[in-house]
């Protein structure tokens, strides 16, 4: 089994084709064993992974993050443990920050070797619409969460 950088190497042209947007960051990144912070991973982590067309990735953490803004919302705002989710949240996106580039690397390795280092048009590059699609999710759920919660701290329920 070929060590990561001498897979890079060989298929240098086919994983730069297959990242497409900021191809040379990822290719450097992937070329190194050193582990890298994934800065725009750790900031909007589920977009992301959204962006990168990870699809499965950006729901798993489109889901975690729904759930844990439910227990804030729901449950520790009425407690002093109301930043236990936020540090929650924080200690999951430095995880991504520091896995993201790996991950990627893990996927685009998948794909290429799945479809004989020439992929779908489909599969490579970025996906603003998926993206945008999820951003839009998480502001819809934040709303109703919003609503909600302000009805509860205006009756009381």
């Amino acid at each position: 089994m070929e060590n990561r950088i001498d897979y890079v190497d060989k298929h240098l042209g086919s994983l730069e084709d297959f990242v497409r947007a900021n191809s040379k960051y990822y290719l450097e990144v992937w070329r190194n064993n050193k582990i890298k912070f994934n800065f725009a991973a750790f900031l909007f982590e589920t977009l992301w992974f959204a962006y990168r067309k990870m699809y499965d990735w950006a729901i798993i953490f489109l889901i975690i993050n729904l759930i844990i803004n439910l227990l804030i919302f729901l449950v520790l705002i009425k407690t002093k443990f109301y930043m236990g989710g936020v540090f929650l949240v924080f200690l999951i996106r430095i995880f991504v920050g520091f896995k993201a580039n790996d991950i990627y690397y893990n996927r685009a390795k998948k794909k290429l070797e799945k479809y004989e280092f020439e992929p779908e048009d489909k599969e490579c590059g970025t996906s603003l619409f998926f993206a945008t699609v999820i951003f839009f999710i998480m502001i819809i759920f934040q709303v109703i969460l919003d609503f909600y919660s302000e009805i509860n701290l205006y009756y009381g329920v």
